[in-house]
């Protein structure tokens, strides 16, 4: 559609009404967005667990403390094929 345009034809209705709906999704989206961060962000809570997940099988990156050391392995860690996810 031409910019400039006081008014639209009626074949664009449909479509603007689309976006429209896009737009409003995206807008409580982004505000969902803010409010749960800042809420996380005050909550205070501070993971101290090496694997806060539980995993069965741990990977190589939860055997690791956090912050890593500067030398994270002294032996190159032997890692299995596992169930190939």
């Amino acid at each position: 559609m031409p910019r400039r345009y006081p008014d639209y034809p009626d074949a664009f209705a449909g479509w603007n009404y689309v976006s429209s709906i896009g737009a409003y999704i995206a807008a409580a989206s982004t505000v969902f967005f803010i409010v749960y961060t800042i809420k996380v962000l005050r909550s205070g809570k501070v993971v101290t667990e090496a694997d806060p997940y539980h995993q069965p099988e741990p990977t190589l990156e939860w055997t690791v403390a956090s912050p890593a050391p500067f030398h994270t392995f002294e032996e190159v860690p032997r890692v299995s094929a596992g169930s190939g996810h």
